[in-house]
């Protein structure tokens, strides 16, 4: 440990493990899908046995049999089916889509925080410590892989030309917003992205000058409309990967109330409030009123540390309430059979059957829509903590030294900068998704009852 390092050694290990238990211990099974429960679409002769007798004699009912083996036959949708109910299996997902990130997600995740909060309490611990804080590694790849998942159930979504329509058009309109956002965000939202950039190109002015570079001309350059470009353009495409994730988490939320008690109810609304409030404490008026008004609340590294914690908060209740969000998707099967038998006509036995399978077979993709907002956030908030040198206990950042990544990076990327560049991240991200999630909210509530 002594050649190695802390950090390094702790990371080893994390990375054995996940070699080690990626086959053999399973998250998915022990977290995330105990306790759900799903429908089972019924087979062709428990939908026969309900339909009224015919009167045709054996042998041509015996080739009408054949002809609807084949071909699917009719259903009265009125007919009173009852839908038998299965507990969910991790081995029957293994055969659904997108279950390989749904793994591999929930293996990296629980080890990603715990090499991080290991790193922290040494770091708490020996604050003298020099060696390589290899957490920030783990963040960023943790950030990779959010986004990769993003990516990955974003193209799985755009083969239908509605869906993808969709993504255009809230595409467009976030690369507006982001404009905006980026060019107006010092002013109302405490980021501090301005000042981040002109660290930055003062970094990069005096790295130049002591490598001997005496005229460098970016680094003169103090006009930040590449900045904003570019910065548009990535947070555009991350709120285009972020919209179906939270119609889905809106969906999950609005039918997930009406088989919840009034104290489940209150974690749902809790879980749905707390990226709002972490929106608004970083907004000017709310540090101008807790830090610099007439009661002063809070110091400016206790506000820091608070938003934090805020996010944290945010993914504990997601993950607290993750069974009464799953099932509230998994009962939509029955839902749309209670909807469906309240319709006059008919309808074949395999578009039956296929809609009540339908959402359990979309349920990998819905562990990943609902996780992977609020890991995005939570990601970018410990990025924010470890290299902006935040202390957990709110304390001023000359007590709580930043770790040292390496030499020429860390002189570049210091404090002012990473805290400009990960509060600008946290802030856009959890604006998309506290809109996305009320106009999800809205529109299940009033324009498309179940």
């Amino acid at each position: 440990m002594a050649i190695l390092g802390f950090h390094i050694v702790v990371s080893l290990v994390a990375l054995t493990i996940m070699s080690k238990l990626g086959s053999r211990l399973s998250i998915v099974e022990l977290y995330i899908v105990k306790g759900l429960f799903r429908f089972i679409a019924p087979s062709n002769d428990e939908i026969r046995a309900l339909m009224p007798p015919s009167k045709e004699n054996p042998r041509v009912r015996r080739k009408k049999r054949e002809e609807e083996n084949s071909d699917g036959f009719n259903v009265p949708k009125s007919l009173p089916l009852r839908l038998k109910v299965g507990r969910v299996i991790e081995e029957e997902l293994r055969n659904l889509p997108l279950y390989s990130s749904v793994h591999w997600l929930s293996l990296f995740v629980p080890l990603c925080i715990l090499v991080y909060a290991f790193s922290e309490v040494f770091v708490y611990l020996f604050s003298s410590n020099t060696d390589t804080n290899t957490s920030i590694l783990w963040l960023i790849i943790g950030v990779s892989f959010v986004l990769q998942v993003l990516a990955r159930l974003t193209s799985w979504l755009v083969v239908n030309e509605d869906e993808r329509s969709v993504l255009l058009v809230f595409a467009a309109i976030f690369f507006l917003l982001s404009v905006i956002f980026a060019t107006q965000a010092d002013y109302f939202f405490d980021i501090r992205l301005l000042a981040g950039y002109d660290r930055f190109c003062s970094n990069i002015a005096t790295l130049m000058t002591e490598t001997g570079v005496s005229e460098y001309s970016l680094t003169h350059s103090k006009d930040p409309i590449l900045l904003y470009v570019s910065m548009s353009v990535l947070f555009s495409f991350i709120a285009a990967m972020l919209v179906f994730p939270n119609f889905r988490y809106a969906n999950m939320y609005t039918k997930a109330q009406a088989k919840a008690s009034r104290l489940a109810k209150l974690g749902l609304h809790i879980t749905f409030l707390l990226p709002l409030l972490t929106l608004l404490s970083f907004t000017s008026p709310v540090k101008k009123q807790l830090v610099f008004g007439s009661r002063k609340l809070l110091t400016e590294s206790q506000l820091d540390i608070l938003r934090v914690y805020l996010v944290l908060a945010t993914f504990l209740c997601r993950a607290t309430f993750r069974t009464l969000h799953f099932q509230a998707h998994l009962n939509l099967s029955a839902s749309k059979l209670n909807a469906l038998q309240r319709e006059t006509g008919y309808i074949r036995n395999v578009a039956l059957q296929a809609t009540i399978f339908r959402y359990y077979s979309y349920f990998c993709a819905v562990i990943l829509q609902y996780f992977s907002p609020v890991l995005l956030t939570l990601f970018f908030a410990l990025l924010l903590k470890t290299t902006g040198d935040l202390s957990w206990l709110g304390a001023s950042t000359g007590s709580s030294p930043l770790p040292p990544t390496t030499g020429t990076f860390r002189s570049i990327f210091d404090p002012t900068v990473c805290r400009a560049v990960w509060s600008f991240s946290l802030v856009f991200v959890t604006f998309t998704n506290v809109v996305l999630s009320l106009i999800g909210v809205m529109y299940n509530s009033y324009f498309l009852p179940l």
